[in-house]
């Protein structure tokens, strides 16, 4: 199963999830309702796996 980093825009707290389960409403970190961001890498100069340091 391929796993998604997810990140929150407001405090930048960052995890992994199975890429069938949608992100949380509500972060758990900062308690804010956010709209988590895909910052998973997808290519190969980040070696294809957890975040992509060019998106935040």
């Amino acid at each position: 199963m391929e796993k998604i980093t997810w990140k929150c825009p407001k405090c930048g707290y960052t995890f992994d999830a199975d890429a069938s389960e949608a992100p949380p409403e509500t972060c758990k970190m900062c308690k804010e309702k956010c709209q988590f961001v895909n910052v998973t890498c997808y290519i190969p100069e980040c070696g294809m796996t957890g975040q992509d340091t060019r998106l935040g």
